[in-house]
């Protein structure tokens, strides 16, 4: 009987003890019941944290208190000391709002109702100005080679643009060289380039961040050089026969014969204003200083005739 006892008085004990917190102001209680009950009106805005620029973004807040209202969104640049109206909105029945801008530069945004609210029944004064968010705009960085087609050795430029239109450094990547350059005031920038050799080099920009936007990066495609090459050609008299790489030598076929150069090779050869791109299809030519043979085909594509050079970019 005594255990029992024990037990009822401990159970009871335990019932008691949500109730006795509760009343005391202990930790128990909704979180809900311990917000301030104003913070449900409090203005506000939202946006997306970045936006490319040139693109829009979508701002969105609450004046709970000013039913169908006019706003003015404000907007200061980075390093600009105050904000200036640059759109407006219209809240709805409920108080809420939306707007679509468009950044051209990093900066802060925050919104305001245009007229004062009706003053509220209990006393407390509606937010007629929301928070303050923040935008980061990313920037647009475009390069291109001032030719694609160079001969190597001689001096190209590689020329590029940044917007937001600002002074920042540029890196620009061609091939395996790094170069350094820094755009001006306009966010145009250039560098010199010279190839080493012939063969295909491909260009990248990268803009870095300044104070009115992030950075990017940019292809800018790729800049082929060429070298001088002795040629001669081939075909009549030797066709149904079977090059050194396996294919039959016809009238029509294009490709070229080297003596190293792996079968399958591709290449691509000016001549004037001309230019095909072929693979290698045999050996040869095994006659004095020259270094590639052209199928009849690919003479008649090139306007070439006879024995003379050739640009190849290999």
């Amino acid at each position: 009987m005594r255990r029992h006892r024990i037990r009822r008085r401990r159970a009871l004990a335990l019932a008691l003890v949500p109730v006795t917190m509760i009343s005391m102001g202990w930790g128990l209680a909704s979180p809900a019941l311990a917000q301030d009950d104003d913070s449900a009106r409090q203005a506000t805005v939202k946006a997306k944290g970045s936006v490319r620029f040139g693109d829009r973004a979508r701002l969105r807040g609450e004046f709970p208190d000013a039913p169908n209202a006019e706003v003015a969104i404000l907007h200061r640049e980075a390093g600009e000391g105050s904000f200036k109206r640059v759109d407006g909105a219209r809240t709805g029945a409920g108080g809420s709002w939306t707007a679509k801008v468009k950044p051209r530069r990093t900066g802060d945004w925050r919104a305001e109702l245009a007229s004062a609210p009706t003053p509220l029944a209990d006393g407390v004064a509606a937010d007629t100005t929301s928070n303050t968010e923040k935008i980061l705009v990313r920037s647009v960085t475009k390069v291109v080679p001032a030719k694609r087609d160079v001969v190597s050795g001689q001096n190209t430029e590689v020329r590029g643009k940044v917007l937001p239109a600002g002074q920042r450094d540029v890196i620009v990547q061609i091939g395996g060289a790094t170069k350094r350059a820094h755009a001006d005031k306009n966010g145009r920038f250039e560098v010199d380039f010279k190839a080493p050799g012939a063969g295909d080099y491909r260009i990248r920009a990268t803009a870095k961040s300044n104070r009115d936007a992030g950075g990017s990066k940019d292809s800018g495609g790729s800049i082929t050089a060429y070298r001088y090459a002795l040629a001669s050609w081939y075909g009549p008299g030797l066709y149904g026969n079977r090059t050194a790489c396996g294919q039959t030598l016809t009238p029509s076929i294009q490709g070229v014969a080297h003596k190293s150069l792996p079968c399958g090779t591709k290449l691509s050869i000016r001549h004037g204003s001309r230019e095909v791109h072929v693979q290698v299809i045999d050996r040869g030519p095994y006659v004095g200083d020259r270094e590639f043979d052209l199928t009849s085909a690919t003479k008649d594509a090139l306007g070439f005739s006879g024995t003379g050079q050739i640009l190849v970019n290999r």
